[in-house]
């Protein structure tokens, strides 16, 4: 049997091993998950992956107020802004998460508002 031959199904294996941990894990891990992603979009001036971490109502409330799209809306002064005040995601701490159907609130260790998430299309995305 060849190196490919061998090579094909490993591959194969190691994808679906990949995409059922992918979907492993409680709601709350995966809250907990998509909070430190938004941070660490912040952190890395990532509009793309800060947008992508938006609910559609907070994506409309930012492309309304700022009457652009919201890769636009967030220039490199307010990505500045916004990674000079973001935790490391790696460091944060959670004192608090609930979860209840499609909506979660999170209390992060040492900030005085909770974040508000909301599920859509399987993925938890950052509310208003």
């Amino acid at each position: 049997m060849t190196i490919q031959r061998l090579r094909t199904p490993a591959l194969a294996a190691l994808a679906s091993a990949s995409l059922f941990a992918a979907g492993c894990g409680s709601d709350e891990d995966k809250v907990k998950d998509a909070v430190k992603d938004v941070a660490a979009a912040a952190k890395d001036k990532d509009a793309d992956k800060f947008c992508a971490a938006l609910s559609k109502k907070a994506l409309k409330q930012v492309e309304t107020g700022s009457k652009k799209k919201c890769k636009e809306a967030f220039n490199k002064q307010t990505l500045d802004a916004l990674a000079k005040d973001a935790p490391d995601p790696e460091k944060i701490k959670f004192d608090k998460v609930t979860v209840k159907d499609d909506t979660a609130t999170v209390k992060i260790k040492g900030e005085q508002s909770e974040t508000k998430l909301l599920k859509e299309d399987g993925d938890w995305k950052i509310t208003p």
